[in-house]
């Protein structure tokens, strides 16, 4: 659910439940034996899925849409999002084996996410009638679900609702940026990569919203002081140690009282995206006061971490 190079967001990797065009999930991928018997456990079943489905993805010649590689990611992200008991997410996200592979998956998944994003800007560019073409985006209920719930926290955690707000890592298709104007509020959006600012800023204008995207890292950021909220995609600072100086730098150049919305994941959506462990360690906010954490139980994969500008 969020955006490639930190942009979801919000959008998932690959829709949950349903691929593209409505596509049912993928079939299983038969599970490859690695010196382990997979059949012992569950969390070692999934483990073995997990693993082969990185390197199915891995084996692909390109990440750009198309029936294979969509399977592909609607396998991952059902797994991801499928209730499971907690002590089973954790021994996965504890087995050695995908610990070693979690970053290259996670990169993997931003660059299929970016690829795919980057497809359905230029088909909504294309289209006679854009806003129609972008009800076809398969994932555009899961951007809405996700938009109204972070606008509607951030306004019950806040003396008032957000006016002004800048979106980091908007990505070629800024989905999160233009629902979040669309709740009445004044939104910028920056990216760091030229080619997401350039189909960013048309799709916005194609779609008659007024969001002003721009090129910019999140650490060459200026003054922030007029802007009562900044929304961190997932993908900004993949490390913890990036992220927390992310948020420090945030931190450093907003107002007093001003609030930040960090995405982050849960369970076994950290499979997709890098976790904000809030509750692990208040280092990781670079500062700020921790406000609500947010996990969804439904097919949005980001969780919601918010935050306040201390003095």
């Amino acid at each position: 659910m969020d955006g490639h190079r930190g942009t979801a967001d919000p959008t998932p990797a690959r829709p949950a439940s349903r691929g593209p065009g409505g596509r049912d999930l993928a079939p299983r991928l038969p599970v490859r034996g690695c010196g382990h018997d997979s059949t012992g456990s569950e969390h070692a079943a999934l483990v073995a899925e997990v693993l082969a489905l990185h390197d199915a993805l891995a084996a692909r010649p390109t990440l750009e849409p198309g029936p294979h590689t969509d399977a592909l990611f609607t396998r991952l992200v059902g797994l991801a999002v499928a209730r499971r008991p907690a002590a089973v997410a954790d021994a996965v996200l504890a087995d050695p084996r995908l610990r070693d592979r979690l970053p290259d998956l996670r990169a993997r998944c931003a660059a299929g996410e970016y690829a795919l994003e980057r497809s359905w800007a230029r088909r909504v560019l294309a289209a006679g009638d854009p806003a129609a073409a972008l009800e076809g985006f398969p994932y555009l209920q899961n951007y809405r679900d996700l938009t109204r719930t972070e606008f509607h926290a951030v306004a019950g955690h806040a003396p008032d609702p957000p006016r002004r707000a800048l979106f980091v890592g908007a990505g070629p298709l800024p989905l999160s940026a233009l629902l979040l104007a669309r709740h009445g509020v004044a939104v910028d959006a920056v990216d760091v990569d030229q080619e997401a600012v350039v189909l960013g800023g048309a799709v916005a204008r194609a779609l008659g919203d007024a969001v002003a995207v721009r090129e910019g890292d999140v650490l060459g950021l200026g003054d922030l002081g007029r802007y009562d909220l900044v929304c961190l995609a997932a993908l900004v600072g993949l490390a913890p140690r990036d992220k927390a100086a992310a948020l420090a730098h945030l931190r450093a150049r907003m107002r007093p009282g001003a609030m930040v919305l960090a995405r982050s994941a849960h369970s076994l959506r950290a499979l997709l995206y890098p976790v904000l462990d809030v509750a692990g360690d208040l280092d990781v906010l670079g500062g700020l006061d921790p406000v609500a954490v947010l996990h969804p139980h439904t097919d949005v994969v980001n969780s919601v971490v918010l935050a306040r500008v201390p003095g």
